[in-house]
This record gives structure tokens, C-alpha cells and sequence, in this order.
């Protein structure tokens, strides 16, 4: 297969497949409404909120890193073992969070199964590292699509079939892992090299990525800041509503996040290589085509989203449509904060990271009070818009800086 043909093979599927798992967590919620009530609701909603933060440290933040890591700096071998590091303190960080705090027991056991079935991401993200880095996002995107098509269907028909919401995560973090170590490693062997055994140590390794895990975790604060203040001024009912708006909207963000993701490589050969017109070039293309996203997303929601949020939710969201186009406007910028993040991350800008997303809070605590009190959940959407905006104009100005020293010298050459 040509270089042509099996990038667009890595585009369509590794799109595809992520938009399926991405859509099936959703699904899950959907699902445990319809079947088993508001309580079984309430239950994965609380796992859900604390298995994402525990997720983004078991990755830390370090996809970017490893795949751009062409020298290379840290072996395979290394990157491998960080993680188990990684996944290890995600998992007993978990336990003692969910020990700690005064859950049920049926809380505890919810929260460590889900967790534990989206550790297996954590876990699979570096074999997915070695694929990328061999141009096989296709593997990667299909690994996607088949354990999310996994997780529905056994989420719904273990809950159908015995309405027990325990037994029911058991049976798909079980079906979840099993494709990991089935299909997944073996994979992921064959495009490892584990025969090169220099470089850098796995503290030397975890130490350089620790503000790319910082960053993961200031990232998911600048939203999560305007949601606790919409919470608490608005009420629990609207702030429900309000994200019952936003998150089926962000399948965009996804779609265009992983539209862009098998580009990454070209980005870190062009910026290893000092091709800056290239890259440049590639950055303005990138900008377009999250415009085109905007644009269809932004037409798609006012000729659609009435329909559709009705047809999920049922009549009473209707007179939250007007929050729609405002956080259609932010989940585009949200993907602009991810792919600066990713660019720098390429051009190892750290200090970028760090300070755009500190930026981001900094704009979301000024906003979102004084936005939400004098104009409610739409104030909540706009205060999520201007902040995003704040954060990827710093993020975005880093990278210039530092396209010009890299580039420059390159012309001095």
C-alpha cells in the first residue's frame, strides 16, 4: 500500500473508531437512564466524573512525546515501563480517593470497576503509541471502534437482561481487557522496537512529561471551573440541562481532533527537519478545516438541533436550544487547544502548555461568575467560549515564538 492511500486509510478508520467509542460513552449514559432509572444514572455519572481525571494521569499526557520522539531519547522498552507506572498509581490513587471519601459501598464498586475498564486506555495508549509512530493509526482507530461497539452492546444487554449495573461494568471492563491483551499488544509488538535499550530512564522520562500531565489536568479545570459555578448559581436542574446540551455537541470535537491526529508525524518530521514553510502551511490548513467543522456544525445545530435534543431528551430541553450554537463555538476552540497542545508538545514548548492553560483558568474564574449571574447557563456557555479563547491565543503565540527561533536558524543554516 502507498504512503497516499494508507494515510487515508489511518484518517478514515482511526476517525471512525474514535468517534464510535467516543459516542458510546454517551450511549452508556443514555442507556443506564432508559433501563435502569435515574439512581443507576446517578451511580455511573459519578464514576464517569472521577475515572477522566484518573485516566488523563495514566496517560500523562505523553502520546505526543513519544510518537515525535525520533531519535529516539527514551526506548520503547522505557515509554512501556513509564506507563506501567503510570496506570499503577492511577489505579491505587483511585482506591484510596474512593476509600477515602464517605461513598456506599455500591459507589465504591461502580466507580473501581469503571475505572479500572478505562485504565485499559491508559494501559493501551502507549501500544497505540508504537502503531502510530509505524503510520498504523488504522489498527488504532479500528481497536476504537470495536471495543466501544463491545461496551454498548454488553452494556445493554447485561442491563436489560438482569438490571444489575455492577455485574453489567464487570462484564465490559472484562470484554475490554480482553481485547487489549488479545489484540491490541500483539499489534502493538510488532511495530515496537524493544531491541534498542539506550537512552533515558523512566524517571528521566516521567520527569521531562510531567508538565505535559500537569497540562492534562489544568486543561480539564478551565471547563470544569465554569460547570461549578453554573452548578452553583444556577441549580442543579439548569446546570443539567446545560450539559445535557454540551455533551453530544462535543462528538465535533472528537471528529475534528482525530481528523488531525494521524498528521501529527508529518508535523514533528516537518519541525525535526526545519521545514517551516511546511509546517506553517500545514498550521493554516489545520485552522481552515476547523472552520469548515464550525461551519457545518453551526448550520447542522440550527437546522437540526431541535429535532434531535427533542428526540433524546424529550420536549422540556427545548428552551435550552439557544445555549447550542455557543458551545458548538467553544468544542471547536476546546479541538484548538488540543491541537496547539499536541504542536507544542512536537516542538517540546512546555512552558506554552503550562501558562495557556493557567491563562484559561485564570479568564474562566474572572468570567464565569459575574457571565452566569447576569445571564444565567447562556452566560455559562459564553464564559466557556471566552475563556477557551483566551487559552488558545497564548497557546498560539508560544508556538509562533517558537517557530521563529526554530525556523530562523534554519535560514541561518
Amino acid at each position: 500500500m502507498n504512503n497516499a492511500s494508507q494515510l487515508r486509510r489511518n484518517v478514515i478508520l482511526n476517525t471512525a473508531g474514535n468517534l464510535v467509542f467516543f459516542a458510546s460513552q454517551y450511549l452508556l449514559i443514555i442507556l443506564v437512564m432508559r433501563l435502569s432509572g435515574a439512581y443507576a444514572n446517578g451511580l455511573l455519572s459519578t464514576a464517569m466524573n472521577l475515572a477522566n481525571p484518573i485516566l488523563s494521569f495514566a496517560c500523562y499526557g505523553m502520546r505526543s512525546f513519544q510518537v515525535s520522539d525520533f531519535t529516539p531519547q527514551y526506548s520503547d522498552r522505557t515509554y512501556l515501563h513509564s506507563r506501567y507506572v503510570t496506570v499503577l498509581a492511577a489505579g491505587l490513587g483511585c482506591c484510596g480517593f474512593a476509600m477515602a471519601v464517605s461513598y456506599t459501598a455500591e459507589q465504591r464498586i461502580v466507580i473501581l470497576l469503571y475505572t479500572l475498564c478505562r485504565l485499559s486506555e491508559g494501559l493501551v495508549d502507549v501500544w497505540h503509541g508504537y502503531l502510530q509512530k509505524a503510520e498504523r493509526m488504522d489498527l488504532v482507530g479500528i481497536s476504537f471502534g470495536v471495543r466501544g461497539l463491545a461496551s454498548i452492546v454488553s452494556f445493554a444487554a447485561g442491563l436489560a437482561l438482569t438490571q444489575n449495573l455492577v455485574f453489567t461494568l464487570a462484564v465490559m471492563c472484562l470484554l475490554n481487557w480482553l481485547y487489549v491483551f488479545a489484540v491490541d499488544i500483539p499489534f502493538g509488538q510488532k511495530n515496537a522496537d524493544f531491541a534498542f535499550v539506550g537512552g533515558g530512564t523512566v524517571a528521566a522520562l516521567l520527569l521531562e512529561c510531567l508538565p505535559l500531565a500537569v497540562y492534562s489536568f489544568l486543561n480539564s479545570s478551565v471547563g470544569s471551573v465554569v460547570k461549578h459555578f453554573c452548578e452553583r448559581l444556577c441549580g442543579t436542574e439548569a446546570f443539567g440541562n446545560f450539559n445535557s446540551i454540551f455533551a453530544p455537541v462535543q462528538i465535533l470535537q472528537v471528529g475534528a481532533a482525530y481528523i488531525f491526529v494521524p498528521f501529527i508525524t508529518l508535523f514533528a518530521h516537518w519541525w525535526a527537519d526545519r521545514e517551516g514553510k511546511k509546517f506553517l502551511r500545514g498550521l493554516l490548513i489545520t485552522f481552515a478545516a476547523l472552520g469548515g467543522v464550525w461551519l457545518c456544525g453551526s448550520v447542522g445545530a440550527a437546522l437540526l438541533g431541535p429535532w434531535a435534543f427533542s428526540l433524546l431528551y424529550g420536549q422540556k430541553i427545548l428552551p435550552y436550544m439557544t445555549l447550542l450554537q455557543p458551545l458548538v463555538a467553544a468544542t471547536i476552540i476546546t479541538t484548538l487547544v488540543l491541537i496547539l497542545c499536541h504542536l507544542l508538545t512536537v516542538a517540546r514548548e512546555m512552558k506554552g502548555l503550562i501558562v495557556g492553560n493557567l491563562a484559561g483558568i485564570a479568564a474562566s474564574f474572572v468570567l464565569a461568575g459575574p457571565m452566569i449571574g447576569a445571564f444565567g447557563t447562556t452566560g455559562a456557555a459564553w464564559a466557556t467560549v471566552l475563556s477557551r479563547l483566551v487559552q488558545a491565543a497564548l497557546m498560539l503565540a508560544f508556538l509562533l515564538l517558537r517557530c521563529r527561533s526554530q525556523f530562523a536558524a534554519n535560514r541561518a543554516d
